[in-house]
């Protein structure tokens, strides 16, 4: 009639208490239907393993068989509760009896055993998920001082770029040491490769998790503007807001007789469109993106390119764009984000999208050049890489002539229609294939004002090496269906 001291008036109702009683959790004391038991001393009971785990630093001082000393062998086992027996009269119980008698309600079931390995193991995976903790909160604190400099300098690339440069060449050296000291057993970066690259990968995924993050909470404009800056100007995070197309809609006199650009692009997917820049504007954004892009790479402003890219730099324009830029580059992108709108708005039959910053790419003299290549690319399995639809590019150098090359070569059948390329696809040369290759590719001049606009799915396209530097602005444009 008495259980744990309690007093029932039948046994049927101390049945029923019985099984009502759940025991708790020594660590914190949730109920639960089964529990670990320690095999060793019998007298800690947990829910799960993590909080045996969590409370195992304190438990092994005093685990023990009954005259041993406390070892660090401790094995749990998985048990289910077993009514103790009843007794007929309560009595004071000592705090060994208490032990006993919590421990009499487990019967032992297949037992899942944690050995000492397994302690260890989730030891090492606790101490790295801290590591990288504390790793993220310095490219926190990295990342406030970049954007403080930015915020500072009133979004002027020319004050702000050596600061921000040297706050990454300062974290990447933090990186560095802290993983240097980490045993690489231990690391969450370790892999084989030059440890400084190793330091540098992790600085961009971990910049990358804490920009997300940030723009996931929600913020302003401006601050939305210097987090993608960093993201793709000096961590190469791939981070590009979208927008409708309607947020970059040209006015109506800005851009008469487009309706013919979009219908070609419908029906052949790719069309190239004159007359967007004349020279003299051209002039003024060559000169100042050498100055400002070109002539500062060293500070940051332009990075090799990558992907198809060979000997070509690149880096990312915010729209509208940043201090200091000439009314003529404004000009040059006002054109070019609103080309999409023009799209939509003349029957383009996919919902499109306007991403936050444009491509600017730089092709020095002999070394640039791209690879073949699909700019929404579609690997052997059939999944795609990307969502872009179209590529818009602007070309805004003056003056080239045709013994300059530097062509954009683009695969076409006779109709001018994007070729599958099935050579492309088996990694072979299609220009390589005799006197009728020669039909299945179309070179287009860089020259200044002149627009390409194609289906970034179907068009294959190389760019050949140039004489002479020049510059191209480049949309990729998502679909938003």
């Amino acid at each position: 009639k008495h259980v744990f001291g309690s007093s029932f008036g039948s046994l049927e109702e101390a049945a029923a208490a019985m099984s009502v009683w759940k025991p708790r959790c020594d660590k914190c004391d949730k109920e639960v239907e089964k529990v670990l038991q320690c095999g060793r001393c019998k007298n800690a009971f947990y829910c799960s393993r993590e909080c045996q785990n969590s409370a195992w630093k304190n438990h092994k001082n005093i685990c023990r068989k009954p005259g041993q000393e406390p070892s660090g062998d401790a094995i749990l086992q998985l048990s289910s509760p077993k009514p103790a027996p009843a007794t007929d009269t309560p009595a004071p119980a000592s705090k060994a009896q208490v032990a006993a008698e919590k421990s009499s309600l487990f019967k032992k079931e297949v037992p899942t055993q944690i050995t000492k390995e397994d302690l260890e193991s989730d030891d090492a995976a606790e101490s790295a998920r801290q590591f990288r903790q504390e790793l993220l909160r310095e490219t926190q604190a990295t990342n406030a001082k970049m954007v403080a400099a930015m915020q500072d300098s009133h979004g002027d690339p020319a004050k702000f770029l050596p600061e921000v440069q040297a706050l990454k060449e300062d974290y990447e050296k933090l990186l560095f040491e802290r993983l240097t000291a980490q045993s690489r057993s231990e690391s969450p970066a370790a892999e084989d490769g030059d440890p400084f690259l190793v330091a540098v990968k992790l600085g961009r995924e971990l910049m990358r998790e804490v920009i997300m993050a940030i723009l996931q909470r929600g913020v302003s404009r401006s601050a939305a503007v210097d987090q993608i800056d960093l993201a793709n100007n000096h961590f190469n995070a791939g981070i590009l807001q979208q927008k409708a197309t309607s947020e970059t809609a040209l006015e109506e006199e800005d851009l008469d007789g487009f309706e013919p650009a979009v219908t070609k692009v419908k029906e052949k997917g790719f069309v190239t469109v004159e007359g967007l820049l004349d020279d003299e504007i051209a002039t003024v954004i060559h000169k100042e993106c050498i100055a400002r892009f070109w002539d500062q790479r060293h500070n940051g402003a332009m990075r090799p390119a990558i992907g198809a890219a060979d000997g070509s730099f690149e880096c990312w324009v915010p729209y509208p764009p940043r201090k200091g830029a000439s009314p003529e580059f404004e000009h040059a992108l006002r054109i070019l984000f609103g080309l999409p709108h023009e799209m939509a708005r003349h029957g383009y039959p996919r919902q499109l999208k306007v991403p936050s910053m444009a491509h600017l790419a730089c092709f020095p003299a002999t070394d640039g050049r791209e690879r073949l290549h699909l700019d929404h690319d579609v690997g052997k399995t059939g999944e795609s890489n990307g969502g872009r639809e179209l590529t818009i590019t602007l070309f805004l150098t003056p003056r080239l002539t045709p013994e300059d090359n530097g062509a954009f070569r683009a695969y076409v059948d006779d109709n001018d229609c994007p070729s599958d390329l099935s050579l492309a696809r088996a990694g072979e040369d299609p220009a390589a294939g005799g006197a009728d290759a020669t039909e299945r590719f179309k070179d287009v001049l860089p020259e200044a004002g002149r627009c390409l606009i194609f289906r970034a799915r179907d068009l294959w396209h190389e760019v050949l090496p140039a004489r002479t530097m020049y510059f191209a602005l480049t949309l990729f444009v998502q679909r938003a269906d």
